[in-house]
Formats: C-alpha cells, sequence, structure tokens
C-alpha cells in the first residue's frame, strides 16, 4: 500500500471519482481548505513522508524536497510546473506529470468573460446608480472594434483565437515563442512582440513562467507597460510574476482607462496594492474552477499516480 498525500485544495468536492480511485492506498488530505504556505507544507512533508504526492500550486524547491525522502511522484493538478525543481527531481528520480488539457477550455473562457468585462464594465455594479437616482451607464466598446493580441499560441491561447472568432470578426495579432507556430484562421497575424504592445487594444498573456527553455519572470514590466495604449485591456490568465505586479499598480494608478484582468499572483492569497484600484479586475486563481475542469484535472492527476504505482506509462509526464 502506497502512502499518498494530496496538498491541492478542493479535492473530490466536484465528483467522488478522484477519491475512489486511490481508495485502496494511505492517502492524506488537505483538510484547511486552502493553499498551505511553504512552512506548513515542509511540516507535513515530513509528518507523512509519502510515496507520492498529488500538488496544487505550492513550490517544491530543493530544501522541501528534502523533507519527503520516500517520494517517487509528484503529480500536479494542472499545468503549471514552474515551482518544482526539475534538476532535484531528476537527481532522485522523482517523476513529475501535470494534466495540461484538463483546465484549458475553463481558462480560455475566463479569458473571454474578462475581456468583455473590462470593454463593458459590468462588474462595477455599484456605481450603477448616482444619488440623482439616474442611471450611470458607462459606454463602452465591442470587441468586435477591438485588436486583440495574444501573447502564447499554446493550448490556451488556441482556444481563445478560437472563442474570439465565433463571437467576432476582428483582427487578432499572435505571437509565440515557437517562429513556426502556425494556425489556420484568416484573422490571424503573426506579430512582434512589441508590436502587439503597440498597437492592441486588449493584450492577454497565456506563456509558461518557466517552461525550461526561458524565464518570463517579469516579461511585462514598466518599460513594456509604458508601450501599451493608455486604455489597453490587458490579462494574465497564466502564471503570477510574469507581470510585475508593483509597476503595474503604478501604470494603472497613472492610466485610469486602462484595466487589468489578473487572475494569478507572484504570493497568493494576494492581499497587495492592486486590490485598491478599480480598474484592476482581480480572480483568486479560478481559471481552472468549473466543475468539468475541477472533475478532469482531479481525476487525471489520481489517474497518473495509479498508473505509476502499477508501472504502467503516465500521460503528461514532464520529468
Amino acid at each position: 500500500m502506497s502512502k499518498i498525500l494530496v496538498t491541492t485544495s478542493p479535492f473530490g468536492k466536484t465528483s467522488e471519482r478522484p477519491k475512489a480511485l486511490l481508495q485502496s492506498h494511505d492517502v492524506v488530505y488537505n483538510d484547511m481548505e486552502r493553499k498551505h504556505t511553504q512552512d506548513e507544507l515542509c511540516k507535513i512533508l515530513s509528518s507523512v513522508n509519502p510515496d507520492y504526492i498529488i500538488a496544487g500550486t505550492e513550490k517544491y524547491d530543493r530544501n522541501t524536497l528534502c523533507s519527503c525522502k520516500n517520494l517517487k511522484m509528484i503529480s500536479r493538478v494542472g499545468i503549471g510546473v514552474d515551482g518544482i525543481d526539475f534538476d532535484c527531481c531528476k537527481e532522485r528520480g522523482i517523476v513529475v506529470s501535470n494534466t495540461p488539457d484538463a483546465p484549458s477550455n475553463a481558462v480560455a473562457e475566463l479569458t473571454i468573460l474578462q475581456m468583455l468585462n473590462m470593454l463593458r464594465k459590468v462588474q462595477n455594479v455599484s456605481t450603477a446608480l448616482s444619488k440623482q437616482d439616474k442611471w450611470n451607464r458607462y459606454i463602452g466598446r465591442e470587441l468586435r472594434s477591438c485588436v486583440v493580441g495574444v501573447v502564447g499560441m499554446g493550448r490556451i491561447g488556441k482556444l481563445v483565437v478560437d472563442k474570439m472568432s465565433s463571437l467576432s470578426r476582428n483582427k487578432i495579432l499572435i505571437n509565440d515563442i515557437d517562429p513556426n507556430t502556425l494556425y489556420e484562421n484568416i484573422q490571424v497575424a503573426p506579430a512582434t512582440i512589441y508590436k502587439i504592445f503597440d498597437e492592441c487594444d486588449i493584450i492577454t498573456i497565456h506563456i509558461p513562467l518557466n517552461d525550461g527553455k526561458i524565464n518570463n519572470k517579469g516579461f511585462i514590466c514598466k518599460h513594456e507597460l509604458g508601450m501599451m495604449k493608455p486604455d489597453v485591456r490587458l490579462l494574465n490568465m497564466s502564471r503570477g510574476g510574469i507581470i510585475n505586479e508593483d509597476d503595474l499598480y503604478n501604470w494603472l494608478k497613472e492610466n485610469k482607462k486602462a484595466c487589468a484582468a489578473i487572475d494569478c499572483f507572484e504570493n497568493e492569497v494576494y492581499r497587495g496594492k492592486l486590490t485598491k484600484l478599480g480598474n484592476a479586475y482581480l480572480t483568486p486563481h479560478l481559471g481552472s474552477c468549473t466543475v468539468d475542469s475541477r472533475n478532469a484535472m482531479e481525476t487525471e492527476a489520481s489517474q497518473n499516480v495509479i498508473d505509476h504505482i502499477m508501472d504502467r506509462e503516465i500521460k503528461n509526464r514532464v520529468v
């Protein structure tokens, strides 16, 4: 019987299937209903000493991994694996896997939702009625009138383009680290990142923080923000740290017609200065929080662990 630690939360709330897959093993679940702090994580790892971890977005650096001597595998619920020390895992023979397909559609849908939200400012309902009992109706823009830039044409970026194409016939500029990336869509045109920053009314970021080839931390800072239109709509639904949060705060404070929709932060739970701004549309890392997405992510992550235990091929193995 293998010892399995499930650190992600929630887990098994939208379907019984993930827990059913693990029921014949010794499983310890995260009962805190939130993400562990790094200190809490190290204490739990030392106490449980798991063979397998079904992980959330917490970090597994070399020091943290030293807390679990028997670890054979980290099965990530979701896409991002930038918080895992690959070199240490390779040295110790620790397998790493993720579930990249499961949350993609949910994140793409949230992206479209926030684009429309920022164009029409639907969430600002508290200002809809004035003291004179008259409607204060914001006159927004339509998606079809906007030039949209999509940075990163992986699973989510392509889904965003597909969904925009079904909604409107607007111009879409795309940029990807792979210059040979092809996408068959008459609305799409490859562009340099600087062209996107300069020309686009909406810019949405869908790149990894660190994919082993390039570290994108601070990809957008003061300099890059200064290239954008003063009324741009900027979205980060990928990873915290890709946009410098202090620079974004200062820029949004100065450019009140601009908006930013941010779903992931460098440190979570986020309590930073962006919460003070009306033109910062913040969500609590809920891109994947749909019933369909959670079911698929948790089931696939659990299945990856079972496949490793049974010495079967592992889907979406990263290390």
